[in-house]
């Protein structure tokens, strides 16, 4: 028996632009005593390694496809909206976009790790760490849509640490940042399903488990409806053809 379809109106966000940008920030301090307890660094050998931690802005670690992995998302709108540009595609035709500035920022978080006689001995972690860039795109975004940027990847590259006399004197590194840029809307579609169900748990037959799931009826009478189409009258024609033959 097949499954019975019917008309269902939903809600969902619509994609009208859909880019991926690595950005990459370089991060440099210098004789910053505000990121570790001198007595802690003091305590630090030779062979140092440095990890880069991504945070929310409470300092608990996250993973970059957590919700709050971002901590803000602005968007700079000019006086006048945003501003539309021609760009000439690799084909050569030519197309309208909106300029999309945005701010977006985060916190992170740095791990020294001491790696003497190759192993991990003492690890220290500084305070938490803000971060902010601001990216242009040109993207389709026409008035009543939003941005909505996720974080795909976030990685720390390139640590180097100087120390003098148990003193930060220069702590470099990269973070390498993976931006999802979408241009989204809430819209409402009319498609044709069906409900779905969960399946059966495998449990103790004795178990009796929770109750079916129903769902509210549908008026189907009035809304989403049905559709009606003309229906045009189907006429035949008869033609008569006369042959001679010799």
């Amino acid at each position: 028996m097949g499954e019975l379809f019917e008309s269902l109106c939903i809600r969902v966000p619509k994609v009208y632009d859909w880019v991926r940008r690595q950005v990459v920030l370089p991060q440099i301090f210098t004789h910053d005593t505000s990121l570790f307890n001198e007595h802690v660094l003091k305590g630090l050998g030779d062979d140092v390694e440095v990890e880069i931690i991504l945070t929310d802005c409470h300092g608990t670690p996250v993973d970059p496809s957590d919700e709050d992995a971002l901590d803000k998302v602005i968007e700079l709108v000019p006086h006048g909206g945003r501003r539309p540009r021609t760009i000439i595609l690799p084909d050569g035709e030519s197309v309208v976009l909106h300029e999309v500035k945005l701010s977006i920022s985060g916190f992170y978080k740095i791990k020294l790790i001491d790696l003497g006689n190759h192993q991990k001995h003492h690890e220290f972690t500084s305070c938490n760490i803000p971060w902010k860039t601001h990216q242009t795109f040109y993207l389709c975004a026409p008035e009543g849509t939003e941005p909505v940027v996720h974080l795909d990847s976030f990685e720390g590259t390139g640590g180097s640490i100087r120390l003098s006399h148990g003193r930060l004197q220069l702590l470099s590194f990269d973070i390498v940042l993976c931006l999802s840029i979408q241009i989204e809307k809430d819209v409402k579609i009319e498609v044709e399903g069906s409900f779905c169900y969960p399946r059966p748990e495998i449990i103790d037959p004795s178990n009796v488990g929770c109750l079916p799931v129903e769902y509210p009826p549908q008026c189907e009478a009035i809304f989403p409806g049905k559709h009606h189409h003309d229906e045009c009258d189907e006429r035949s024609y008869e033609s008569s053809f006369e042959t001679d033959f010799d």
